[in-house]
């Protein structure tokens, strides 16, 4: 009876499955959840890691190169948030909705703003994507019951980020991985930044792996090999250059 149930609650949802064009992958998709949605996701996101973590001001250099890369992104109307947060982990991720979030302790290993500007694009390239939402949805959508859903999702949203919602969500695939590098790379070249910015800043990462593997790199975590995604990087920006 109870398995009737969940099916009879699913089929609800699905009839009310918006259809969403990924201008990454230039397909019309089913999505539970809207834009609008997935906006309220990220606010209630946010708000979550606002309380847990300690935020710091984000340097105005920093809020001007997510608007440029924002601008020159697959999606370029969304509006695009940027926190700081203070934590020794070399890390950076991006929740649904637009925000893009960076760790001091990888902050403090950029060199240039052609390397943040890559980083900040490979976060965008996800969010594009919907690599976030799509994850989220997965999980989300067995937390929220369906006669919540359908009548109020944003309070149901809220509600089941407050209970659920972790960074461990946010772990991709591979070939996701390797696409926000080469959307990343090419969000900056359009904005004017050198996209060899990637390659020096996977590089400085190898290098910080091979002398101090106690070192947290979540950035790299159940990531592709980072010597692929350089090999990766390297044949997107020649790409780039002989366009």
């Amino acid at each position: 009876m109870k398995k009737i149930v969940i099916i009879v609650c699913l089929s609800l949802l699905f009839a009310g499955c918006a259809t969403y064009y990924n201008p990454v992958t230039e397909k019309t998709e089913y999505t539970i959840y809207t834009e609008k949605d997935e906006i309220d996701m990220g606010i209630a996101i946010d708000k979550k890691l606002q309380k847990e973590n300690k935020i710091v001001e984000t340097p105005d250099y920093i809020k001007e190169i997510v608007e440029k890369v924002g601008k020159k992104s697959d999606r370029p109307d969304l509006s695009y948030t940027v926190r700081v947060i203070e934590n020794k982990e070399i890390n950076a991720f991006a929740t649904p909705g637009g925000f893009i979030y960076l760790y001091t302790g990888l902050l403090e290993k950029v060199e240039s703003n052609d390397e943040i500007a890559n980083v900040i694009g490979h976060e965008i390239g996800h969010i594009c994507a919907r690599d976030g939402i799509n994850q989220l949805q997965k999980t989300l959508l067995y937390s929220i019951p369906a006669n919540i859903l359908l009548s109020n999702k944003s309070a149901a949203i809220q509600n089941a980020v407050d209970a659920a919602f972790t960074i461990t969500m946010l772990k991709y695939s591979r070939e996701q991985e390797l696409r926000a590098d080469k959307l990343g790379v090419t969000y900056a070249y359009n904005s004017g930044y050198n996209p060899e910015g990637m390659i020096s800043f996977f590089k400085k990462l190898q290098d910080i792996e091979k002398k101090t593997p106690t070192l947290k790199i979540t950035f790299l975590a159940s990531h592709p090999d980072i010597a692929d995604r350089i090999k990766n990087v390297e044949k997107v920006i020649s790409d780039l250059k002989s366009e």
